[in-house]
C-alpha cells in the first residue's frame, strides 16, 4: 500500500532543476535531484555535483577538544582556505594565521631547467618575483612581462607538475610547513595528522511551484536554506505536508 501512495505521490508531482548555462558547463555533470515522501512530508534531495575545491571550503576536524573554559561542549578544529592563498586554523580557542599554495613545480624549480635548457648567451634573463612567478624585462615592449609557472613551463617546453589535491601550508608560529593532502577515496583532508571534512557554501537557490509549467511561485521553505554543506553529500530541503495533487515543482540556482 505504501508503495502505490509513493508511486502515485510521485506520478503526479514533477520535479525541475535550472542552472546557469555557465556553471553548468564548468560543474562537468548537472546536477542531481530526487524527491522522497516521510509521512505525507515532501523531501527533495539535492546534489549539485560540485568539484573539489581548495578556495571557500572549510575543513572541520572530524576529532573534537574540549574548550579551556568549563562547561562548554567540544570543538573540532576548522580550516578555511580563502582567495590569494590565505588560511585561517582555528584550534580551540586560538586562531593561526598563514598562507597556502597547490604543490607544483614552483618558479625556482623551472628557472633551473630553463637555465640548463636555453642557457648562454643571447636569451632573455628570467627572475622570481615576489609573488613566485617568473617575470623578465620585454625590450619590444618596454615592460616586465610576468608568468605563472604553469605558463612559463608550457612556453618553454619544460617539465611541470601539478598536485591539485594538495597544499603545503606555512603557518605563522611554526617553524616547518605543513603538507595537506586530500584524499579523494574517503573525501577527508589530512592536515598535520588530523582529519578534516569539506564544507562548501550553499549557493543562493530557489524552490518554486506550479500546477500548469506556466505561472511559478516561491514554495516557502519549512527552514531556512542551510549555509553550506557537507561536500560531497547533497542538500535535504522539507516542503512539509503536500496539501494539493498535481504541483510542479523546479529547484533554481539563482547566484554561485
Amino acid at each position: 500500500m505504501l508503495k502505490i501512495r509513493i508511486y502515485l505521490l510521485l506520478a503526479t508531482i514533477s520535479l525541475f532543476f535550472q542552472y546557469p548555462a555557465v556553471s553548468l558547463a564548468q560543474a562537468g555533470r548537472s546536477p542531481e535531484i530526487s524527491i522522497s515522501l516521510d509521512e505525507g512530508n515532501v523531501n527533495i534531495s539535492i546534489n549539485l555535483n560540485e568539484s573539489f575545491r581548495w578556495i571557500g571550503t572549510r575543513f572541520e576536524s572530524i576529532k573534537k577538544f574540549p574548550q579551556p573554559w568549563m562547561g562548554l561542549p567540544d570543538l573540532p578544529h576548522e580550516i578555511w582556505f580563502e582567495k590569494g592563498g590565505v588560511m585561517t586554523w582555528r584550534q580551540t580557542d586560538m586562531m593561526f594565521v598563514g598562507d597556502y599554495a597547490i604543490k607544483e613545480t614552483s618558479a625556482k624549480e623551472l628557472l633551473i631547467q630553463y637555465n640548463e635548457k636555453h642557457g648562454g648567451f643571447g636569451i632573455r634573463s628570467w627572475s622570481v618575483n615576489k609573488d613566485g612567478n617568473l617575470k623578465s624585462f620585454n625590450e619590444s615592449t618596454g615592460s616586465n612581462e610576468v608568468l605563472t609557472p604553469k605558463a612559463f613551463a608550457k612556453r618553454f617546453g619544460l617539465d611541470f607538475y601539478l598536485d591539485e589535491y594538495s597544499i603545503e601550508a606555512s603557518v605563522r608560529g611554526y617553524l616547518l610547513g605543513i603538507i595537506g593532502e586530500f584524499n579523494i577515496q574517503n573525501n577527508l583532508l589530512s592536515f598535520d595528522r588530523l582529519d578534516y571534512k569539506p564544507f562548501f557554501l550553499v549557493p543562493s537557490l530557489e524552490i518554486e511551484e506550479s500546477i500548469n509549467l506556466r505561472d511559478w511561485s516561491k514554495t516557502e521553505l519549512l527552514n531556512k536554506l542551510p549555509s553550506e554543506y557537507e561536500w560531497p553529500q547533497g542538500l535535504s530541503l522539507d516542503l512539509g505536508n503536500v496539501s494539493t495533487i498535481g504541483k510542479f515543482y523546479r529547484v533554481k540556482v539563482l547566484k554561485d
